[in-house]
């Protein structure tokens, strides 16, 4: 067996385990005629067995399958001919030429050249128009694409500013939480005392929940407490972080002092992600404060708000005939903002607003302007603005090619 350079080993596994390939697939003892034989009908285009097992090796090659490698590759097998259909109907074709380059640029990936590559895909088995034929589709189902949907996908300076936010919060590790909140006014001391017993008597999830939907003053009372959106750990204050960080699914954290109420939080699920240095998030968001604290007048102009208001200039409005020092607005790295309203801020998105704690006699409203990460090179709106057209392009041409499965006749063997 030929050896390889580590950095191809590690680029597209090509080298490992190859000997043990042909074995694993159960295929060197089939014989001309059983490889030939159909597995599917996709329109007029017959997938043969041979075919299967060529892309079943190609697959393991650039260890590219997964759990399921027959269905996978079958599935493979059947997009590519609604590919090459679809561009058979629009009179496209590659050229030789353009499949050579094609092939040299994928074997490029590795570092090696398309006749590198070639020849250790031959060694476990798959032959050069097998790699031709995966690099054809792939060519046509590119120009189609390019050709047919770029003028459906349009990107505005808003869906740049969310794309921003979404870089922002994509966090090491990210939490579903519970949350009850509670008052801390005097006069409910004593049926409070009891319901954090009971809190703190809970043992799962559900009893959590129970307790929430009957006594929690958060707006998520009616959902038994749960936030239903995973949040970043580094959008939390650093103490409920750190105690999230090690905590385990049912776990429950607090009492907590949060901006007028007594605050816990029970951790449903722990998912970790990339890694985001929490001390360079930077938020934008307004601060409104409403005299009055949890009355229904004022949470019914709360209600009113999220139902008129979809950006931070939109709550100006709603301040009218209060002292100037009521709305504010204010920019801060998450580790500078007071807990009360981190925690408050974690949750939301742009332009969605909380309005679950209190300051004195003034209910505390939080709209979230933005939420951004501070780079040492911040990209540009052009870049973003490719970026986020790139994505909405490929998820356009992904829900086209299902489509495209759809309206075709499958039929299997």
């Amino acid at each position: 067996m030929r050896n390889f350079p580590s950095s191809v080993v590690t680029r597209y596994a090509a080298v490992i385990g190859l000997a043990l390939m042909a074995g694993a697939m159960g295929l060197t003892a089939l014989s001309a005629q059983t490889l030939l034989s159909p597995v599917r009908r996709v329109n007029d285009r017959v997938i043969t067995a041979y075919d299967l097992d060529q892309r079943m090796r190609f697959m393991e090659a650039l260890n590219a399958g997964g759990a399921d490698m027959r269905a996978e590759a079958l599935q493979r097998l059947t997009e590519e001919a609604v590919q090459r259909d679809y561009a058979q109907r629009r009179n496209l074709r590659a050229n030789r030429d353009e499949i050579r380059e094609g092939m040299a640029e994928f074997a490029s990936r590795a570092e090696l050249s398309a006749d590198e590559l070639v020849s250790a895909l031959g060694e476990v088995g798959v032959d050069r128009a097998t790699f031709e034929g995966f690099v054809e589709a792939g060519l046509l189902w590119r120009r189609l694409v390019g050709q047919e949907l770029p003028a459906l996908v349009a990107v505005s300076d808003a869906d740049v500013a969310r794309a921003r936010d979404t870089a922002a919060i994509l966090g090491r590790q990210r939490v579903l939480l519970s949350e009850i909140f509670l008052p801390t006014d005097p006069q409910f001391a004593e049926p409070v005392a009891e319901i954090i017993g009971m809190i703190r008597a809970a043992r799962s999830i559900a009893e959590f929940s129970e307790i929430a939907r009957e006594f929690s003053l958060a707006g998520t009372r009616e959902q038994g407490g749960r936030l239903p959106d995973w949040v970043a750990l580094e959008n939390l204050p650093g103490p409920i972080a750190s105690q999230l960080r090690d905590a385990r699914a049912g776990q429950i954290i607090g009492p907590l002092e949060l901006g007028g109420a007594i605050a816990f939080f029970q951790l449903r699920a722990i998912e970790s992600t990339r890694d985001i240095p929490a001390d360079r998030v930077q938020l934008s968001y307004r601060r409104l404060l409403l005299p009055g604290g949890r009355s229904e007048a004022n949470l019914a102009l709360v209600a009113q708000m999220r139902g008129q208001v979809d950006s931070c200039a939109g709550l100006g409005p709603f301040a009218r005939g209060l002292p100037e020092a009521a709305l504010v607005e204010r920019e801060a790295l998450m580790r500078e903002i007071a807990p009360s309203d981190a925690v408050e801020l974690a949750r939301l998105d742009r332009g969605e607003i909380s309005a679950n704690t209190t300051e004195g006699d003034n209910l505390v409203v939080l709209m979230l302007c933005a939420r951004e990460l501070q780079f040492d090179e911040r990209p540009s709106d052009n870049r973003i603005r490719n970026m986020v057209f790139e994505q909405r392009l490929s998820a356009m041409a992904d829900l086209r090619l299902q489509e495209l499965v759809a309206d075709a006749e499958i039929v299997d063997f």
